[in-house]
């Protein structure tokens, strides 16, 4: 692969897998965290989630921000081993 075709698409999946998977990944482990400092559900705007609900969704974001943050770094690495 041609070395300007594999840094352009180390930026567009760095600006569009990255960038919104780290913003997840940072609100996720917030929620998750308030979630388990909290005695009782903190999330009251218009659902009514108990405890565990706030955990795993802050969890689930988490996730999902590791898997976005992946993507780039193995495009990455890819592109480079070639």
């Amino acid at each position: 692969m041609n070395s300007k075709i594999s840094l352009i698409l180390t930026i567009v999946t760095s600006l569009l897998c990255g960038l919104p998977g780290f913003f997840s990944a940072v609100i996720g482990f917030f929620i998750a965290g308030f979630g388990l400092l909290a005695d009782r559900a903190q999330l009251k705007l218009d659902t009514n989630l108990d405890k565990a609900s706030v955990i795993w969704t802050g969890l689930g974001g988490l996730c999902l921000g590791v898997v976005l943050i992946v993507i780039p770094v193995v495009i990455w690495f890819w592109s480079r081993r070639r």
